[in-house]
């Protein structure tokens, strides 16, 4: 079987163009390659890079009204193809039957979910698929006339397949029976929750959330793995610095360490992994959640109800009745648990808990705007740990990255520093995106006299992040550029993420 083939150098008869105007071949990569009958079906032999593209395929099946038989082309070749026929006009005029699908080694069709009328084939199929290909999110989306679904893999959508609008009532119906939801209940949002096997020993849990929509509703399941086995320092990429004052925080006897962040940057994911290095036999750890992700074992977890009153401040304020000596908050979200955070670490406990900042040194000042006492803040606070999650360069389609212009190279101070930066130039084994995989950056701001004095005197939080650098602490610049000198995110992926002061 052909890994790929040059729709540029194939002789192409001028009828099998019509089928695709040049909009729709530039629009979605495409390029027609032959026409043929199979058993009175007729099936159009189509150039495209990822022969898995089951959104795009069917659309195309829409288009033409012919079975669509995918080839596998790099996208320079596609464009050059589009350029020479659609452009030059440079056409076989012969009409000559030539069996392309069999001359080019011709991957097998792909399944057009379009064929699938069994709602539930449909959901046990959707489901396998999302963990086979690691999505964190699955978003089923009804329109007027298709329904798409679509997953997330490492933070970025793309629509992964097509189904009929009408099979969409009985798709949503058999996700709320899973989640044991109320099917009868169309007009209201509901959320549910059930387990899926992912295989290979790894139990998924499935966060369910349906809305109303215009055309039927909406369906995002979040899928959490259940192996805590992945809740490793080393394995989320933190080393070092960042590993060496997280491990000094847990092993102090009280004081309090926040991870901040925007929402997905991996937060949760962070303290889960901090409890790992606790040893839970010999403390009391509590936490309180919303939700709870990981069950952690010799740990006691409370799960927030808002409905009924469970906050996580009554939580907190019940946890501390349990004689605890390592709290976890999931958030901080106001200023009643901010105090009790702060007074539960100023009277010898250990807190772990989340801020929704933009890095470190914001979540003092975070602090500081919620209403808590600047003086109580410094003596309470151990240390704030930021982060955010990049995309891993595809080792499959790893090359140095000559791309950098000079003023990027200038502007974070990688000029003359003599390594060499890579990127990824895209493959099947990533989508043709060049990245596979995600890693997480992080920097820690200790609260040392300098920072603590600061915080004391309302310092803002440019003025914070500019006495951190006077004093050589690392920060989440620092870490990017030494994983894109490791060759592990490319500098495009950094600067996405990460701030770069002019």
């Amino acid at each position: 079987m052909a890994d790929e083939i040059r729709p540029q150098d194939i002789s192409i008869n001028k009828e099998v163009f019509q089928l695709i105007d040049k909009g729709t071949a530039e629009r979605y990569g495409v390029i027609p390659l032959a026409l043929k009958n199979e058993n009175g079906t007729k099936v159009l032999a189509v150039a495209i890079a990822n022969t898995n593209d089951l959104a795009t395929l069917d659309r195309l099946q829409g288009m033409v009204g012919c079975k669509i038989h995918p080839v596998k082309a790099s996208p320079m070749n596609i464009k050059e193809a589009i350029k020479k026929y659609y452009v030059v006009g440079e056409f076989d005029d012969e009409s000559r039957p030539v069996d392309l699908l069999k001359e080019m080694g011709a991957i097998a069709p792909a399944n057009i979910v379009n064929t699938q009328n069994n709602a539930t084939a449909l959901v046990e199929e959707m489901l396998h698929s999302a963990a086979v290909e690691r999505a964190s999110d699955i978003h089923v989306e009804a329109y007027e006339k298709e329904c798409i679904i679509r997953y997330r893999v490492d933070g970025v959508l793309f629509d992964h397949s097509i189904y009929n609008s009408e099979l969409h009532p009985q798709v949503i119906s058999r996700i709320k029976i899973l989640s044991d939801l109320d099917i009868g209940q169309t007009r209201l949002p509901q959320d549910g929750r059930f387990e899926y096997d992912g295989g290979g020993g790894n139990t998924l849990d499935v966060r369910v959330s349906i809305v109303p929509s215009q055309y039927g509703e909406k369906c995002v399941m979040r899928l959490l793995s259940k192996d805590t086995n992945a809740l490793n320092f080393d394995k989320m990429g933190v080393r070092g610095y960042v590993k060496d004052k997280i491990l000094e925080y847990l092993h102090r006897p009280f004081g309090m360490m926040l991870v901040t962040g925007p929402t997905g940057s991996g937060k949760s994911t962070t303290l889960y992994a901090s409890l790992n290095e606790v040893d839970a036999v010999e403390k009391n750890v509590i936490t309180v959640e919303d939700p709870i992700e990981y069950s952690m074992p010799r740990i006691t977890q409370i799960q927030v109800h808002q409905k009924i009153g469970m906050t996580f401040a009554e939580g907190l304020r019940a946890i501390l009745r349990q004689d605890p000596d390592i709290i976890m908050v999931g958030e901080i979200r106001d200023i009643e648990t901010l105090q009790m955070a702060i007074q539960s670490a100023l009277t010898g406990h250990m807190v772990l808990s989340t801020l929704h900042c933009n890095d470190a040194a914001a979540g003092a000042a975070r602090m500081i705007d919620m209403g808590a006492e600047p003086f109580l803040i410094s003596s309470a606070t151990n240390g704030i740990l930021a982060q955010r999650l990049v995309r891993t360069i595809c080792p499959n389609c790893k090359t140095e990255d000559k791309s950098i212009s000079e003023a990027v190279k200038q502007r974070i101070g990688i000029a003359a520093d003599g390594f060499t930066y890579y990127t990824g130039t895209g493959c099947d084994k990533c989508r043709h995106t060049g990245t596979l995989g995600r890693v997480a950056l992080y920097e820690v701001l200790p609260f040392v006299d300098e920072i603590q004095q600061a915080v004391i005197t309302q310092k803002t939080a440019s003025e914070i992040r500019s006495i951190a650098k006077s004093l050589k602490i690392p920060s989440i610049l620092d870490d990017g550029l030494a994983k894109a000198r490791q060759g592990i995110i490319s500098i495009e992926e950094m600067m996405r993420a990460v701030l770069v002061e002019n």
